[in-house]
């Protein structure tokens, strides 16, 4: 079940429904339905974030080392993501066909990371209320930012997960809404886009030059519309329960350099690895050299994060190589002209072709064939699609969470739902009822 489905509306419908009647049992009815929500696409895997709850509070009531905690609560993540791709490097027979193969389980990335942040926060006692194993187990698996964030810190959802939920106009309204925003980003837009562009992908090395420019114009915009639309959705059915999640876009193509872009995308898990990987390293602390080393280690690890396969490391890694060039040119990245953001989002979308092939090879051929015919491959199509990228790009501008609070607040209920019924009844329709999976679930 995915928010883009007519499954989750009628689960949150009736999960609202429970809610409203069963009044003194909110918390275990979020509990229940989250696990409910999870074991939607494998029951199995149940166990899996249920051992991820236990042990996690188990080492927070024992006060227990970090060094013992944390590889513990990594060891799934390991097994799950890694095993396969370390034992093939590592060449050793009886490794062989030890490394899991299968699907990888539901946002085992993301919640892993989730409790690792609330066994640091209340060890170096950032973090102080008080933690059982309810309340624990509510935190880990709160079904709206469950599969794909935004990752959270304990002190953002605690203090909510303390009150009794209600439902007031302005934040119904307002829940909608972003629902709806984020609706239209994947139904409309991520999915239409991936029509075109996933075939391209499949098999890069065979297509013409025109082919792998669309890919190039198009897969950065495909990306943000699905991840930026599954967290507008998230957010959005939280706020109808009267729970603030944080933002985790903000303009992001808007930039001016990589450091501000990695400021403004993904920004929990930019804000996670800055605490809890870059700073704990020495950050900025140690001279240029430490600096860098710091900041490229940091980005080839959040690279890996993504995905078991050389092209992210690569892509982690020159994400890092290209701030630590932003560190040592201070004067250039401080520039705002529209020539300054032309050639960012040009280093980006490059950086993006990394990020979605996954065969190095592959990779080289792509570029090689790119830019050998780019003079030529610029059609009446591709110029088409060129002028909806800027666009796109622009209309970022106008994505604050204040504005779209205003206009919800000015709708009435008979506009709003409407609105969203027409919207919903359309998007299906055109998917057939079958809207593609969000891409950050793979990682």
């Amino acid at each position: 079940m995915i928010f883009s489905s007519i499954e989750f509306i009628a689960f949150f419908l009736i999960f609202i429904f429970l809610l409203k009647i069963f009044t003194n049992s909110q918390r275990e009815l979020i509990i229940l339905s989250s696990l409910v929500f999870y074991s939607y696409w494998n029951p199995i895997f149940i166990f899996l974030i249920l051992y991820l709850c236990i042990i996690t509070y188990y080492f927070i009531k024992n006060n227990s080392s970090l060094k013992l905690a944390i590889p513990l609560v990594l060891i799934p993540l390991f097994y799950f993501k890694y095993s396969s791709f370390l034992f093939s490097l590592l060449k050793i027979n009886f490794l062989n066909g030890l490394g899991y193969t299968g699907n990888l389980p539901l946002a085992i990335s993301f919640v892993t990371f989730t409790a690792i942040a609330i066994l640091i926060d209340v060890k170096k006692r950032i973090f102080s209320d008080e933690i059982n194993i309810k309340n624990l187990t509510e935190f880990l698996t709160y079904f709206p930012q469950l599969i794909a964030g935004p990752i959270l810190r304990a002190k953002e959802l605690y203090p909510s997960l303390k009150k009794k939920i209600t439902f007031s106009n302005e934040n119904i309204k307002f829940g909608i809404f972003l629902f709806t925003i984020g609706f239209v980003k994947k139904l409309f837009f991520a999915d239409t886009i991936a029509l075109v562009v996933d075939p391209i992908f499949e098999d890069p090395t065979s297509m013409n030059p025109k082919d792998l420019l669309k890919g190039y114009l198009l897969f950065p915009l495909q990306i943000y519309f699905d991840f930026s639309g599954y967290v507008d959705m998230a957010l959005g059915a939280s706020i109808i329960l009267g729970i603030s999640l944080p933002i985790n876009f903000n303009k992001p193509y808007l930039t001016y350099s990589i450091t501000e872009f990695w400021r403004n995308w993904h920004i929990t898990l930019s804000n996670w690895f800055r605490d809890y990987l870059y700073i704990p390293l020495g950050g900025s602390k140690h001279g240029k050299f430490k600096l860098y080393f710091n900041l490229i280690l940091t980005m080839s690890v959040a690279g890996l994060w993504h995905g078991a396969n050389f092209n992210f490391i690569l892509w982690g890694f020159l994400n890092g190589l290209f701030l630590c060039l932003e560190k040592s040119f201070t004067a250039f990245t401080k520039s705002k002209s529209i020539l300054r953001l032309t050639l960012n989002c040009f280093l980006i979308f490059n950086l993006w072709i990394v990020f979605r092939i996954t065969e190095i090879t592959d990779l080289f051929s792509y570029f090689v064939l790119l830019y050998k015919n780019l003079f030529e491959i610029f059609d009446l199509q591709n110029i088409a699609i060129l002028l909806f990228l800027a666009l796109s790009i622009y209309s970022q501008k106008y994505e604050n969470h204040d504005n779209i609070k205003n206009i919800s607040n000015k709708l009435s209920y008979t506009v709003l739902l409407p609105i969203f019924i027409i919207i919903l009844v359309t998007g299906l329709g055109i998917s057939a009822g079958q809207s593609e999976k969000f891409i950050y679930f793979d990682f």
